[in-house]
């Protein structure tokens, strides 16, 4: 699983602009009660089949699952962008991850599928079996541009890992098959560099590689008594792992602490973390919201179907699960306080753009032209006024 922040895709002129667009935090740990943080479960979700994994690409959420189907919500909701898998034979995708830059989402699943589709070519690449190996993929971790270098990382039910280098040609060269799992099946792997990561393991064991994967070193979780679902890396002394009986496990660099964040101790079947905002999910179609390091907010959505995978995103938070159950919340709104600029016409000659985070402030010139449909950030009081539906913005 990969993991972008909320502002991974907010770039002009090649420049980032960070904006202060941000998700509502309920005050309280247990059931969410504010309106404003609840998920709206999809009525009409484009499968019936199970949705195993979600991530967010540069186009939107994007979600995979049985019978090769991949499903990605747009501008005007959820719809089914490939059937049947890369393979074209219906083999089940259970992980997926997405490039640095939003534009390439991998999945992978069972037989060996391996599959890449190119949300801003709308391309679907089959990869399946690299060096024979047909066992199931578990799981995948992408690090890298799409199409251009890429570092790839693939783990299967034995155990297994396999690295994946794009190279200039554009051909994948794959290096040789380790172990870090010892044997048993890796369920998770996320890297939060372009060669550091973890992986968990069925068999309780949570592994660190600072070097590509080449070697591996145990640090957990000894004193685990439950099934590991799922992982989530952001830093080396940050790190959660979703498990049976309601626990979310946090890794702070040199200690484990289990924390139960499900009442009814039901597994953790999914996480995705962005930097100290968080996102899990399990059983009875509940979601839950990290608030600290050890405190999470539980929603109840309006469906009781098993959640499986959870992405968060610039624009929607979404979860995936069973029979194609699909719940997902706006991040961003509609009340134009967001930081995010609406779609502009025309162009733009030497506009102040001006975006605040954490107390930092950005200043960027814009100079000439620029694409009418591309999202700005933006301070909304460096809007002086508003000439012919376009916004003016200059020094406040």
């Amino acid at each position: 699983m990969s993991h972008h922040s909320r502002r991974s895709f907010l770039t002009v002129a090649g420049a980032s602009l960070l904006s202060t667009a941000g998700l509502g935090v309920s005050s309280e740990v247990g059931t969410a009660q504010s309106s404003g943080d609840e998920f709206t479960v999809v009525e009409e979700s484009p499968t019936t089949k199970t949705l195993f994994s979600a991530v967010t690409s540069s186009e939107g959420p994007v979600a995979v699952g049985a019978g090769g189907d991949v499903v990605a919500r747009g501008a005007n909701g959820w719809s089914k962008i490939v059937e049947y898998g890369p393979q074209a034979r219906s083999r089940p995708l259970r992980g997926a991850a997405v490039t640095d830059d939003g534009n390439g989402v991998w999945f992978v699943g069972g037989s060996g599928v391996i599959g890449e589709y190119r949300v801003d070519t709308d391309t679907l690449t089959n990869y399946s079996a690299p060096k024979g190996k047909t066992s199931t993929w578990e799981d995948v971790a992408v690090v890298g541009h799409a199409g251009t270098d890429e570092r790839l990382y693939f783990v299967n039910g034995s155990g297994e890992l396999l690295v994946g280098v794009r190279q200039e040609s554009g051909a994948i060269r794959y290096e040789e098959v380790l172990k870090p799992g010892g044997g048993s099946t890796i369920p998770g792997i996320d890297f939060h560099g372009r060669k550091a990561g973890h992986v968990a393991s069925t068999s309780q064991l949570v592994a660190a590689t600072s070097d590509g994967g080449m070697e591996w070193n145990r640090i957990g979780i000894d004193f685990a008594g439950g099934a590991f679902y799922d992982l989530a890396s952001v830093a080396a002394d940050d790190v959660n792992v979703a498990g049976g009986d309601g626990i979310v496990y946090r890794y702070d660099g040199s200690r484990w602490t289990p924390h139960v964040i499900d009442g009814d101790r039901q597994a953790i079947r999914g996480i995705d973390r962005d930097g100290g905002d968080g996102l899990a999910v399990g059983t009875d179609g509940k979601i839950y919201e990290r608030q600290s390091a050890g405190e999470w907010t539980r929603f109840q959505t309006a469906t009781d179907a098993q959640f499986n995978g959870v992405a968060s995103g610039p624009n929607f938070d979404v979860a995936v699960g069973n029979t194609g159950a699909i719940a997902e919340r706006t991040v961003d709104g509609d009340d134009g306080d967001d930081g995010i600029l609406p779609i502009l016409g025309g162009s733009a000659t030497d506009s102040l753009v001006t975006t605040t985070l954490d107390s930092t402030t950005t200043d960027s010139i814009l100079d000439g032209d620029f694409e009418p449909e591309f999202p700005v950030a933006y301070d909304p009081d460096a809007v002086v006024e508003v000439v012919e539906g376009k916004w003016v913005l200059g020094e406040s």
